[in-house]
C-alpha cells in the first residue's frame, strides 16, 4: 500500500482501530493501566515500526500527540515491543469485558474461508518474522539471503516459502530492504541506501 492515504482511508482505519481498542491513546493506557476518557482532540494513527507505508492492522494503534512525539525518539525495536505488549494486554482486558477486540473486529472483515485463514496466519507470522529480520540486520548489517530466509522462517514459525514471500515484499520498491550480490557472488540482504 502506498505511503500516502486519502482522508477517507485514514478515517476508515481510525474508526476500525477505535472500535477494536477504544478511542484512547494506547501508550497512556499502557503506562497508567486506566481507561482514558475519549480525547478532546482526535488521536493520531501510530505506526509501531515508524514506517508510514506499513498500513497492516497489527502495526496501527491510536496515540495522543505527546506520546506520538515521545515515541519518535525510541529505538524501533523498543517501540514495537512496548506497543505489542500494551496491545496484547488491552486485547485480553477487552475480551474479559466482552468488548470488541482487534481480533474480533478484523476477523469480521474477512469474507472467504481461504483468504481469512491466510490473513489470520499472516497476522501471526509476519510481525515475528519482521522483528527478527530487523534485529538480525541491525546486528550484522548484511545477512546472507538464504540464511535469513531460513532463520526467519524458523523464528516466526512459518514455512520457508512464506518467509521468502515476506522477504520479496520487503525488498520490493516499497520495502526498506535490498538484495545485493557481494564480491563473492552471494546474495545478501541489507537496508536500502537512503
Amino acid at each position: 500500500m502506498g505511503k500516502y492515504q486519502t482522508v477517507a482511508q485514514r478515517d476508515y482505519r481510525y474508526k476500525l482501530i477505535a472500535k477494536a481498542e477504544g478511542e484512547m491513546c494506547l501508550i497512556c493506557w499502557g503506562e497508567t493501566g486506566k481507561i482514558v476518557k475519549p480525547p478532546r482532540k482526535k488521536l493520531v494513527i501510530e505506526h509501531a515500526d515508524n514506517d508510514p507505508r506499513n498500513w497492516r492492522s497489527n502495526n496501527l494503534h491510536l496515540a495522543c500527540y505527546s506520546c506520538n512525539k515521545k515515541m519518535e525518539k525510541w529505538p524501533v525495536l523498543q517501540k514495537i515491543n512496548t506497543i505489542n505488549l500494551y496491545s496484547d494486554q488491552l486485547e485480553r482486558e477487552r475480551e474479559k469485558k466482552n468488548l470488541p477486540t482487534k481480533t474480533s473486529v478484523y476477523k469480521s472483515l474477512c469474507i472467504s474461508g481461504n483468504s481469512s485463514s491466510e490473513i489470520m496466519l499472516n497476522r501471526n507470522y509476519y510481525p515475528k518474522w519482521l522483528q527478527y529480520v530487523y534485529e538480525r540486520i541491525n546486528e550484522d548489517v548484511v545477512v546472507d539471503k538464504k540464511d535469513l530466509v531460513l532463520s526467519a522462517a524458523k523464528r516466526a514459525g512459518c514455512s520457508k516459502q512464506t518467509s521468502g514471500n515476506y522477504l520479496d515484499v520487503e525488498t520490493s520498491t516499497e520495502g526498506n530492504l535490498q538484495e545485493i550480490i557481494d564480491i563473492d557472488g552471494n546474495k545478501i540482504i541489507t537496508y536500502k541506501d537512503e
